[in-house]
């Protein structure tokens, strides 16, 4: 394998783990691995939330750079990121030639997604947990779960259409709450808070959150100040599409 295709690969996989929802230090030695299984020389990498950059220095002393820019705030896919994770190791331990690693890579970017009505179904019941947890009753519950299927098709529909998460989130916010208020005219619910914190549970950067406190603790703060910007920045778009609506109606 020459270093251009090694550095192709490389980069192809970082990049995969960035829009994965993957930690810096995570995508960082994943990379560094990658590269350094096949020892055409000393390999650095440096990433943040929406940036790649891989450095190789060859053993005849030339270098050769990628830099890299990957589309920001697309969501998390764990089961992405946990098939690049098991790409990774199988480089490290195998060392296969390009045209195996390219195989696997078309397979993880084409592989199998959830389906519409699984996504419907797991917001459906996820929006319904919530808000009896909050403090609705079954009928707030049975509201909360037909938005919340709702919400995913929405999800679902702007996914396809490419939009980042902050306008998907403040769209889904608006039309829960919406729903939530025609729910509670046409009495198919008690408690329009509940119904619609039920739903608005599901959409808050939780996961974003999560990553944040990751990348501080390992000393990534400037990852980590990225990561809690998107998260205020969603939790902004998810309120700010509820109130506008409970405004207005």
């Amino acid at each position: 394998m020459t270093c251009e295709e090694l550095i192709n690969i490389a980069s192809h996989i970082g990049l995969g783990l960035l829009e994965s929802g993957a930690e810096a230090y995570r995508v960082e030695t994943s990379v560094h691995h990658v590269v350094e299984a096949y020892d055409l020389g000393d390999c650095e990498v440096f990433s943040i939330p929406n940036y790649l950059h891989i450095h190789l220095t060859k053993k005849d002393g030339t270098t050769i750079s990628d830099m890299s820019r990957a589309s920001s705030m697309k969501g998390v896919d764990l089961e992405r990121l946990n098939a690049l994770n098991d790409l990774c190791r199988f480089i490290a331990q195998h060392k296969p030639d390009s045209t195996e690693i390219w195989k696997q890579l078309h397979e993880i970017d084409n592989g199998r997604n959830y389906s519409l009505p699984m996504q419907m179904l797991s917001y459906a019941i996820c929006s319904a947990g919530f808000a009896m947890f909050w403090g609705g009753v079954l009928l707030d519950a049975a509201a909360a779960a037909i938005i919340g299927g709702i919400i995913g098709a929405a999800m679902f529909a702007m996914g396809r259409l490419e939009a980042n998460l902050f306008y998907k989130s403040l769209i889904s916010s608006a039309l829960s709450a919406l729903l939530a208020c025609i729910f509670i005219h046409f009495g198919l619910g008690i408690n329009r808070d509940e119904i619609i914190i039920g739903v608005f549970m599901t959409l808050l950067p939780g996961l974003l959150l999560t990553n944040f406190m990751r990348e501080i603790i390992v000393g990534d703060w400037l990852t980590g100040i990225t990561k809690l910007m998107e998260a205020l920045l969603i939790a902004a778009a998810v309120a700010l599409g509820t109130g506008l609506v409970l405004a207005i109606v």
